[in-house]
């Protein structure tokens, strides 16, 4: 290790430090300013100065002599430094990373330092920093890859103190298994040697024998992706991989490495996803197709027609109306009348676990049955529910409305849909052409993230893309809603993602439930009537059977309550509770395993991101954090707003009822608190 003052490197002292020496070197080094703190690399450097532009500087690619590991930063502001360490211990490799004095929650910024089991020379960097690279799906700053690239270490005075994460496993220079996944830098490409031995057979057959789940999917992934392999190809084919594992093999081991899935391709296919939908809008504009030449030559005709003033104007495509004509317009078919008509785009808006997932099937379903709901008359129509996330859920909460509420042959639960994203989506086109051909009155898309994999959802081009996906299902008759999560305060009811979204929506209802156990609908947007509708329900469960050990299998169900019905909202969450039960929320979201029929975090996880954030309480240690969030846990329990389920907290499913999954191991009054 050389051990540089300042960036300036005129000095520089040789070190022989462990991961864990460094790491404590870190966390207690501080400096007023980031310029003044020291600078590491993992090198050996020689006595030429010249080497370097300035002449007076020992930091120079050709004074390196050898390196002994490779350093790496990541400013990409969206893989967290805890996520980083996983990833590591995933892959086995022995590393330390630490944040920057510029990171936060909300924009993530750390370093991985990764040792050699011995000193190479400086052209060997290259190569295993390509492996390095590989674990993060390409995510590391191309400056990593310079050879005399070196990092500051250390504190700031004023900014949130550095955290440092040590990972225990084999050196990344023994790794050669990480060839297969290998992300070099942008631009370069990677040797064929590195192709060489590559057995995907062998690799396929790991995951279905149970020898490996993670690491064999993380090599295919990245072979499907350097061989041009689509993303949901790449999909479909670890599916079925994971689905040759027997029944009796399905652990939950099994269960949580199926539900990673999609982050795995996301990690690997990201960059190249990104790049490709850049592309697309480079030649595309609105997401349309560009016109043939002779569609081209026809808008030309059309455009000349219009000047010269010869269009008719029954075909002209314009419509000039007085009033008294505009009076006289028929009014639009309503669906569910004072909520959703024809041709709307509308969107269900809220929390993971709120209700979404249970309110739009009950809505679909009395669509389909033609039954009023919540107070309104509802015209019976057709219904197309596409499942994208969790299709087995769904359809055991359909099973669940047929026991309630009876036969319904106008709905169907669309299963097989997973991107409408992407520039020629099969998948779009296969939906769009059902919805032509059975003209339903109503087509549900459910979830937005599931259904539109890579989205950037805080951009306006990414927005775009998905307003216009929705409007192009409407040009038949029928209204679309979508299922989406609310922001991250949850308190002004908008959809998360680009504003573009909500100023385009007809109609838009936030979900949100109190410590009374009923969920509550505000309509924040609607073009068809009032938006002080009263929508209340409660969530209930029904019972469809035995499983084979003879246990109760039973589904959770949408209980509409009569308007008016619903008592005064009591929701009495403190700051700190309610920022605990929003970070679990976003935990379950974004990295969420099932457990018995649900999505839970472990608790240690839980607590370590409440404890980081800092929002439960202004304490100076972590003592002061971990017993704030304690206070928080217990209250969330009391108030029935979390349950404790085989070491993962969960969402409650009904606030002052027991779950309705039959065979969790619940914890007792204190075995959960940390």
């Amino acid at each position: 290790m050389t051990h540089f003052p300042t960036m300036a490197a005129t000095k520089k002292k040789d070190m022989r430090l462990s991961l864990r020496q460094l790491a404590a070197l870190i966390e207690r080094t501080e400096a007023d300013d980031k310029s003044k703190l020291p600078w590491f690399k993992m090198a050996v450097f020689g006595n030429d100065r010249a080497a370097s532009p300035s002449g007076h500087s020992f930091r120079s690619n050709g004074n390196v002599v050898a390196v002994s590991g490779i350093e790496a930063d990541y400013d990409g502001e969206e893989i967290m430094p805890e996520d980083a360490r996983d990833m590591l211990a995933e892959a086995g490799i022995v590393a330390a990373v630490y944040t920057t004095p510029s990171h936060s929650p909300d924009a993530p910024r750390w370093r991985v330092f990764a040792p050699f089991s011995e000193e190479l020379p400086p052209d060997e960097r290259e190569r295993h920093m390509a492996r390095l690279n590989g674990i993060f799906g390409g995510a590391l700053d191309d400056a990593s890859f310079t050879l005399s690239q070196s990092y500051y270490g250390g504190n700031v005075t004023g900014r949130p103190k550095v955290r440092t994460y040590l990972v225990d496993g084999r050196h990344v220079d023994t790794a050669s298994d990480l060839d297969a996944t290998a992300k070099w830098k942008r631009g370069r490409e990677k040797g064929a040697a590195n192709d060489n031995g590559f057995d995907e057979a062998a690799y396929l057959d790991a995951i279905a024998t149970g020898e490996s789940y993670h690491p064999a999917a993380i090599a295919l992934a990245g072979k499907w992706a350097t061989a041009g392999v689509s993303y949901i190809e790449a999909m479909k084919r670890l599916r079925a991989a994971f689905d040759r594992v027997p029944e009796e093999g399905r652990d939950s081991r099994w269960k949580e490495r199926v539900a990673s899935l999609p982050s795995i391709l996301n990690h690997v296919y990201g960059k190249q996803v990104e790049e490709d939908i850049a592309e697309e809008k480079r030649r595309e504009e609105a997401f349309d197709e560009i016109p043939t030449a002779e569609e081209q030559a026809e808008i030309d005709a059309d455009i000349e027609e219009l000047v010269g003033g010869n269009a008719k104007t029954e075909t002209d495509g314009l419509t000039f109306l007085k009033p008294s004509e505009c009076e006289a317009s028929d009014a639009r078919r309503y669906v569910i009348k004072g909520l959703v008509a024809e041709g709307d785009v509308a969107c269900i808006v809220g929390a993971p676990g709120v209700g979404k997932s249970l309110l739009a099937p009950r809505l679909a379903y009395a669509v389909a049955q033609g039954q009023d709901i919540f107070g309104m008359r509802v015209r019976q129509g057709g219904v197309l529910y596409v499942a994208a996330e969790d299709q087995h859920g769904m359809r055991a909460r359909v099973a669940a409305l047929r026991r309630e509420h009876g036969e319904a042959d106008d709905f169907a639960l669309v299963a097989g849909v997973s991107d409408l994203l992407s520039k020629g989506s099969e998948h779009l086109k296969r939906l769009k052409a059902a919805v032509k051909d059975r003209r339903p009155s109503l087509v549900i898309i459910d979830t937005l993230a599931m259904a539109f994999p890579c989205l950037e959802e805080n951009s306006a081009e990414g927005m775009g893309r998905v307003v216009a996906v929705a409007r192009s299902l409407t040009q038949w008759g029928a209204a679309v809603i979508l299922i989406h999560h609310d922001t991250k305060d949850g308190q002004q009811g908008l959809p998360r993602g680009h504003s573009l979204l909500n100023g385009a929506l007809d109609v838009s209802l936030h979900l949100s439930r109190g410590e009374d156990g009923i969920v509550r609908a505000k309509l924040t947007k609607n073009r068809n009537g009032s938006t002080e509708r009263d929508i209340a329900f409660t969530i209930g469960t029904q019972a469809l059977g035995l499983d084979d050990d003879g246990d109760p299998i039973t589904a959770a169900v949408c209980r509409e309550l009569d308007p008016g019905s619903a008592p005064e909202r009591k929701d009495h969450l403190s700051p700190s509770e309610k920022s605990a039960f929003r970070i679990l929320a976003d935990l379950i979201e974004a990295e969420g395993v099932e457990i018995n029929r649900r999505r839970g975090i472990q608790k240690d996880r839980w607590r370590d991101v409440c404890i980081a954030s800092g929002e439960l309480s202004a304490a100076d240690d972590r003592d002061g954090h971990k017993r704030a969030f304690n206070r928080a846990l217990k209250k969330l329990r009391d108030k029935r707003r979390i349950e404790f389920i085989d070491g993962h907290y969960c969402m409650a499913v009904i606030a002052g009822e027991d779950s309705f999954a039959t065979d969790s191991h619940h914890g007792g009054d204190d075995d959960d608190l940390v």
